[in-house]
């Protein structure tokens, strides 16, 4: 039997105090014996007990659970068939350990937990440390805890209710719409305040119905307020994730950054009403906002000897009601209503009866159905000279009468009994926080608390209990037991103020609520659900786009078709700057398809025979320039292609190949399975004619690491169709600002030749019939710096856009070419250095102008107005 601190009911009251906040479904205990201790297996489990109805079970880990030192304890519960597969019980628990013979001699340790299919249980993975249970005790001399290898080890359990479904829950994979029927709102950055004030109005089903019927089919939802919030409202109803808010954002004329900036809630709904009723306006809902949130109020000074009044009545959308000195929502409008005497040398001037005395004050003519009261919990401090948050005590009521506060003339044939709709709530300071709302949607007392992209329900002691302000409840004091040289002691902790609080309501009028908050059936325009699912349609299509194009992968490849027409660097230009001569071989595949099956869909596209190909990875080398690596062979028929891009060139977003052509020379077994030997390197060369001044590319040849870079002259000299006889002169083109005369003495092993490299010859003797561009160095800084510039003349300028939509050229094209001539367009192609004399002389003549000077260049910008000449 358990003694002293572990008798149950002490132990409970002592440990395991009852919470007044959450309801019991019952407690209970049960104690295990464990023998043997030594002799114990790595995990052991007790047997099954039963506390409010649940199964329980104690997890011992003698060793620990993933750690050494300590014993490892937990609770498990364990579920029923007819707790179905969504079950969740929630409860505070506490584990103890102690001695079998003298169970004052214990260590325990508590927590609770909401046990869910996920996480059936929950403890400590760090109890004590074993050495601790096996040691005697050091105040007494008396026995360890575990000894002569026994242990009691009890779990004491307080199962709780959760009416709401939500206690201690982590919210991981929680589905609003599913637990409550209602979906939140994402927050862009910090539009928590917008997303609080938007559900408030969404459940004004008056409000909402009236935003419906505003005529919407043509606008823009990015510039179009009332478009956007239909759609916000149409997705509150019907979607089953939460909205996002970023069109209304937009709507408004706000950027990116400005959805991370907080807005005021009470400036916000005032732009919001202001842009609605303005496009209300002359609609079969003009005057819907109005008429639900707009009230009236007179301020008048009333003379107090004399029959005289001066007054002036005005509309309001919602009053800002002070906090600091009123403890009440009804202290507020007495505050806001009180009653100034103007006496003594502040009399007032009345006209036609001089210096009186009168009394100044504010009335209400009317309340609207839908009241907002903004909480003045943000004022300016004289004395710190700063703006600072009131965070004292305000009380609001459920249920307000505000008869009192309105004028003797004011309508009486209904009440204007209020009743709380809502409470949007400011947690934090005056440098930043958050904000939710606590709503009532419907006339029952039930609420939810909407905090931006969930929606959770809570209980109506929550709403009327924690977000009034003021300091927490100050614990109980506790006195130290009085012994006979000391005085008792007292501790006391320091009052700490609520920075959660009430910062607006929503009262509505309860003769109207039945009108204001209907029954919720409130249909939308049909152009919007046919809009929004045609957009679905459309993104969804997208989605599957996108997903076909992530299983597909680009490959590029280049043959010795494209590199004998290429005019610049490299072999070819894998880029977008390809012209139609040059076009290479491009088309996205499955990532699995294999190279083998790769090699026939090439082979069948380009009209060759796949048994007489193979291809080459290309590498990205340290000088920028792109060329040929290594060659597949058949041992990479079989691999998927995305394999190989990963493996040779993860730097690319495609694969990019060079198609290399058998030798008739070479049996084609021995091609496809065997790479070029150690010493020898596949290189590709290039002849440039300077009369022609154009580059052609030849094709590739092997070479072998010992012979001289002259030994191939004779090939060189077919290839180009020269007579053996001309002198020809060699380059490497290492890079585009590096273009090496080679020694052709020296060997291919000297000269640092290997596989990719690219040479470059010329007839030496050989000149341009302009003496422009005589050699293959001078080629290609021109054509480094080659640029395309397109002439238009310059329109009248009532054109919008007279350039059309391709303002620049690349490449050539007949048709476009006959196109610009007609319409007077001129194409200029050179270096970037050609001066302005050089280049304005070109366009008179090509215009007829006999002096270039008289001409005006301007350019022109994306959207292809003229800039400045």
């Amino acid at each position: 039997m358990v003694r002293n601190t572990l008798m149950v009911e002490e132990y409970f009251a002592a440990i395991l105090p009852p919470d007044p906040k959450i309801e019991d479904e019952g407690h209970g205990c049960f104690h295990w014996i464990v023998d043997d201790w030594s002799q114990l297996s790595e995990r052991l489990t007790s047997q099954t007990f039963t506390v409010a109805g649940h199964d329980w079970g104690i997890l011992l880990f003698p060793r620990g659970n993933q750690v050494s030192d300590t014993v490892s304890l937990y609770i498990e519960y364990k579920p029923k068939e007819s707790d179905g597969k969504d079950w969740h019980v929630c409860a505070t628990f506490s584990l103890a350990m102690s001695n079998v013979e003298e169970p004052d001699l214990h260590t325990q340790k508590t927590t609770h937990h909401r046990f869910t299919p996920e996480e059936s249980d929950w403890g400590f993975t760090n109890f004590p440390e074993r050495q601790h249970l096996m040691m005697p005790s050091m105040e007494n001399g008396g026995p360890a805890l575990i000894d002569k290898g026994r242990v009691r080890i009890s779990a004491y359990v307080r199962v709780h209710k959760d009416p709401f479904g939500v206690l201690w829950h982590n919210f991981h994979n929680y589905n609003s719409r599913l637990v409550t029927g209602y979906v939140g709102l994402r927050n862009q950055g910090a539009t928590c305040y917008m997303n609080s004030l938007l559900q408030s109005l969404f459940f004004t089903n008056q409000f909402r119905e009236a935003v419906y019927q505003i005529p919407t089919e043509n606008d823009d939802p990015k510039r179009s307020v009332a478009l956007a919030l239909q759609r916000v409202f149409y997705n509150l109803e019907n979607s089953k994730d939460p909205v996002d808010t970023t069109e209304l954002t937009k709507s408004f004329g706000w950027d990116s950054l400005e959805s991370f900036m907080q807005h005021d809630v009470q400036e916000f709904n005032r732009v919001l009403q202001d842009s609605l009723e303005t496009k209300m306006k002359g609609t079969v809902v003009d005057g819907a906002v109005a008429k639900l949130f707009e009230g009236k109020m007179k301020s008048y000074i009333r003379c107090v000897n004399v029959d005289y009044e001066s007054s002036r009545v005005e509309n309001y959308y919602d009053i800002s009601l002070n906090v600091k000195g009123c403890k009440t929502l009804r202290d507020s409008f007495a505050n806001y209503c009180e009653v100034e005497t103007l006496d003594g040398e502040n009399r007032y001037q009345a006209e036609g009866h001089g210096l009186q005395d009168a009394r100044k004050g504010v009335i209400f003519e009317s309340f609207p159905p839908v009241l907002q009261l903004q909480l003045k919990r943000f004022e300016y401090d004289f004395m710190r000279d700063a703006m600072v948050k009131i965070n004292d005590r305000h009380e609001f009521p459920a249920s307000i009468d505000l008869g009192e506060f309105l004028s003797d003339d004011a309508d009486r044939s209904k009440s204007w009994r209020y009743n709380l709709h809502g409470v949007l709530v400011h947690s934090g300071d005056l440098h930043g926080g958050h904000y939710f709302a606590m709503l009532r949607p419907t006339t029952e007392d039930r609420w939810f608390k909407f905090d931006d992209d969930r929606v959770v329900p809570v209980s109506r002691d929550e709403v009327f209990g924690e977000y009034f302000g003021g300091e927490f409840p100050q614990p109980e004091l506790q006195q130290q037991q009085q012994q006979p040289n000391y005085a008792p002691v007292v501790r006391t902790r320091p009052l700490s103020k609520r920075f959660t609080n009430a910062y607006m309501l929503v009262y509505i009028r309860e003769a109207l609520s039945d009108e204001v908050l209907g029954d919720g059936n409130v249909s939308a325009p049909d152009h919007l659900p046919k809009r929004i699912q045609q957009e679905k349609e459309e993104r969804e299509r997208r989605e599957r786009e996108q997903k076909e194009l992530l299983s597909l992968l680009p490959v590029k490849v280049v043959s010795d078709r494209e590199f004998a027409k290429h005019q610049g660097f490299d072999l070819c230009h894998f880029g977008q700057r390809q012209s139609a001569e040059s076009q290479l071989f491009s088309e996205r595949v499955p990532r699995k398809m294999t190279l083998g099956e790769f090699r026939v869909l090439y082979a069948l596209r380009t009209n060759r025979n796949p048994d007489k190909i193979r291809f080459w990875t290309m590498v990205s080398r340290v000088n920028k320039t792109i060329r040929c690596d290594s060659p597949l062979l058949a041992d990479s028929m079989n691999l998927p292609i995305d394999h190989i891009k990963e493996k040779r060139s993860p730097k690319w977003n495609d694969l990019r190949l060079y198609c290399e052509e058998c030798d008739p020379m070479v049996p084609s077994d021995r091609f496809l399975t065997e790479g070029p030997a150690a010493e020898e390197s596949m290189i590709h060369t290039k002849f440039y004619d300077p009369k022609t001044q154009t580059m052609t590319g030849m094709r590739n040849m092997y070479v072998r690491a010992g012979d001289t870079v002259e030994s191939i002259f004779p090939r060189l000299y077919e290839m180009a169709g020269l007579p053996t006889n001309v002198a020809i002169t060699l380059y490497e083109e290492v890079k585009p600002s590096l273009i090496e005369k080679m020694d052709v003495k020296l060997t291919f092993h000297q000269a640092e030749i290997q596989s990719g490299d690219i040479i470059c010859f010329q007839n030496a003797d050989s000149r341009s019939a302009n003496g422009h561009i005589d050699t293959i160095p001078e080629y290609f800084n021109d054509v480094q710096y080659r640029v395309s510039v397109r002439f238009v003349p310059r329109p009248p300028r009532s054109d919008s856009n007279p350039y059309g939509s391709n303002n620049s050229v690349s490449g050539s094209d007949p048709e476009s070419d006959a196109s610009d001539k007609k319409n007077g367009v001129h194409v200029f192609t050179g270096s970037k250095h050609t001066p302005y004399d050089r280049v304005a002389a070109w366009l008179a003549q090509q215009i007829g102008v006999r002096d270039p000077l008289k001409l005006r260049f301007f350019t022109v910008g994306p959207t292809g107005q003229p800039r400045q000449p």
